[in-house]
C-alpha cells in the first residue's frame, strides 16, 4: 500500500501540471529543476553529515538518499504551482513558503510517519529544516527574477 501512495504521490504531482498553461510550466521549469538540484545536494549533505535520515519513501534501490516521490515529483512540481500563483508579489511569495513549509513539516510530515510514509531520525530541529526551506525559497525566487530578467533581454 505504501508503493502505491508513493507512486500516486509522483504520478498524481506531474499529472497536475496538464491544468496549468504549456508555457506557465516551460517559464517555471528551469527554477523548478533548480530547486531539485538544491534538494537532492541537500538530501546528500544531510546524509553525509548526518543532519537527517530518511527512510521509507524509496520507489527505486538507488532513491535511498534523495526520495524521488518527493524530491522529482511533489517538491519539483509545488514550486511551479506557487511561482505560477505567486511570482512577481514577493511578500505574498514568501509568506506562501512559510506556511507550507511550517504545515508540511509541523502537521504533515508528523501524519506521513505515523502512517509508515516516511520515516526520519534527524539530529536538526523542526525549526532549523523550516529556515533551510525557506532559505532555499528566497535564493530560487532570486534565480527566477535573474531567469526572467535573460529572457526578456533574449526577446528584445
Amino acid at each position: 500500500m505504501k508503493q502505491i501512495i508513493l507512486w500516486l504521490l509522483l504520478i498524481l504531482s506531474w499529472a497536475s501540471l496538464f491544468f496549468l498553461k504549456m508555457d506557465t510550466v516551460r517559464r517555471y521549469m528551469p527554477v523548478a529543476l533548480f530547486m531539485t538540484v538544491i534538494h537532492t545536494l541537500s538530501y546528500q549533505a544531510a546524509y553525509h553529515y548526518g543532519w537527517w535520515k530518511e527512510t521509507g519513501s524509496s520507489l527505486f534501490g538507488w532513491d535511498k538518499v534523495a526520495p524521488v516521490p518527493w524530491v522529482y515529483g511533489a517538491y519539483l512540481v509545488i514550486v511551479i504551482w506557487v511561482f505560477h500563483f505567486t511570482f512577481g508579489k514577493f511578500w505574498m511569495y514568501l509568506t506562501v513558503n512559510i506556511l507550507l513549509d511550517g504545515v508540511f513539516m509541523y502537521i504533515v510530515y508528523p501524519v506521513l510517519q505515523r502512517m509508515g510514509l516516511v520515516s526520519s531520525e534527524s539530529t536538526l530541529p523542526t525549526i532549523a529544516i523550516v529556515a533551510m526551506m525557506v532559505g532555499f525559497a528566497i535564493i530560487i525566487y532570486l534565480y527566477q527574477l535573474w531567469q526572467d530578467e535573460v529572457f526578456k533581454q533574449s526577446k528584445a
